[in-house]
């Protein structure tokens, strides 16, 4: 099992992978590149939401919303949401 930074971090490249392959389902003909900026945009929405208050409570109240929107910004995530969506559209724009 990983741990530390390891898991935090590439917990956060699968969150946008995670998004990447919902948008997929949502929206099979999109193409790899808008797919990633959307699972892109999406992820670093949810990280500067996390700038407020609003996660942190909703976390308080539900499990749910603790696992979908974290509850306290850090910025390094912001890279490895990036790293997340580029690893998702180097896989698919090879097909």
């Amino acid at each position: 099992m990983a741990t530390g930074g390891v898991a935090k971090y590439g917990g956060d490249a699968l969150y946008t992978l995670l998004l990447f392959a919902l948008v997929f389902v949502a929206a099979p003909r999109t193409a790899p590149a808008r797919a990633a900026a959307v699972a892109l945009a999406v992820s670093w929405g949810v990280e500067f939401l996390q700038l407020t208050d609003v996660p942190a409570h909703l976390a308080g109240e539900s499990t749910v919303a603790r696992l979908v929107l974290g509850s306290t910004f850090n910025a390094p995530d912001l890279f490895w949401y990036a790293v997340g969506a580029a690893v998702g559209w180097s896989v698919l724009r090879r097909r």
